[in-house]
C-alpha cells in the first residue's frame, strides 16, 4: 500500500492498475478506504502527485463516510428499528413463535417470525437472511415492473435483467445487453428506482457518461440531476450491514 502526508494526515491508499488509457480515478469507499484505479503504465509517482492534488477532496469523503456511519448505524435486526421499502418506513417487530422465511406487513410494521430458543447471534442471522430475500423477491418484482413500463417508452429493450448484491453500484449495462440491479434500491422511492433503471436502459444506446448520454436521460427524466443528487445525499440510508 501506499500512502501521503496531507497536514498531520496520513492518507493510505491502494493502486489498482487495468486497461485505462490515460486517465487517474479515486475511489473512496464506505469503509474510507482509498482505491486508485490507474492504466499500467503510469509510473507511481505520477500517481502520488495526483492523489496529493486530490488530498482535500479525500479527506472530505472520508469525513462524509464517517458522518454516515454515526446517522445511520449498522442494524441490529431487533424491534423497533426502522426497515425501508420504496422509501416508506416500517417499523420492525420480531416474533418469538414459530419460524416463517417470509416478512409479513401490517400496516407500518414488518412482522418476522423466530424461534425463541435461538441465541442471540443465530436470530440476528436468521432475521437479516429472511428481510434480505425479502427484498431481492421485492427488488426483482419492482425493478421489472419499471423496467417493462420505461422500456417500452424508450425502445430500448435488455437482452436480461438480473437482481445482484453488488457492493459498490446500483445498477450495471453489460456488453451483451444484461442489466444488473442491486437489491437494495427496493429500499429507495419509486422516483429514484426510475432514474437508476433509466440511466441503466440508456446505457444500452451509449456506454459511456458522455454528454449524448446525458441528453438521452433528460429526455425520459427532464430533473434526472435532482435524482441524481438525492441518491448521493441520501446513501446512508440503505446500508443493511457491514459487510
Amino acid at each position: 500500500m501506499d500512502h501521503i502526508t496531507f497536514g498531520n494526515r496520513r492518507i493510505t491508499y491502494t493502486i489498482k492498475r487495468g486497461n485505462r488509457k490515460k486517465t487517474l480515478a479515486i475511489n473512496v469507499t464506505s469503509a474510507s478506504q482509498i482505491i486508485v484505479l490507474a492504466p499500467g503504465h503510469l509510473s507511481r509517482e505520477k500517481i502520488r502527485t495526483f492523489v496529493e492534488k486530490k488530498a482535500r477532496w479525500i479527506m472530505a469523503k472520508q469525513e462524509h463516510f464517517k458522518r454516515l456511519a454515526v446517522l445511520f448505524p449498522e442494524r441490529e435486526f431487533v424491534s423497533g428499528e426502522q426497515i425501508l421499502l420504496l422509501g416508506r418506513r416500517y417499523r420492525l417487530k420480531i416474533v418469538e413463535e414459530g419460524n416463517s422465511r417470509v416478512p409479513k406487513l401490517s400496516g407500518r410494521r414488518i412482522f418476522v417470525s423466530v424461534d425463541r430458543n435461538l441465541d442471540s447471534n443465530e436470530r440476528k442471522e436468521i432475521i437479516k437472511d429472511v428481510l434480505k430475500k425479502w427484498y431481492i423477491a421485492k427488488a426483482s418484482k419492482i425493478v421489472k415492473q419499471r423496467v417493462n413500463r420505461y422500456c417500452k417508452l424508450m425502445d430500448l429493450f435488455p437482452k436480461e435483467i438480473i437482481i445482484k448484491d453488488q457492493k459498490k453500484r446500483w445498477a450495471s449495462c453489460s456488453k451483451d445487453g444484461t442489466l444488473r440491479f442491486n437489491w437494495r434500491i427496493s429500499m429507495a422511492p419509486i422516483s429514484i428506482v426510475d432514474y437508476i433503471v433509466v440511466h441503466e436502459l440508456c446505457h444500452l444506446k451509449v456506454k459511456s457518461h458522455s454528454s449524448d448520454f446525458w441528453k438521452l436521460v433528460s429526455i425520459t427524466l427532464p430533473d434526472y440531476q435532482k435524482r441524481r443528487d438525492w441518491l448521493k445525499n441520501n446513501i446512508g440510508i440503505f446500508r443493511f450491514t457491514s459487510k
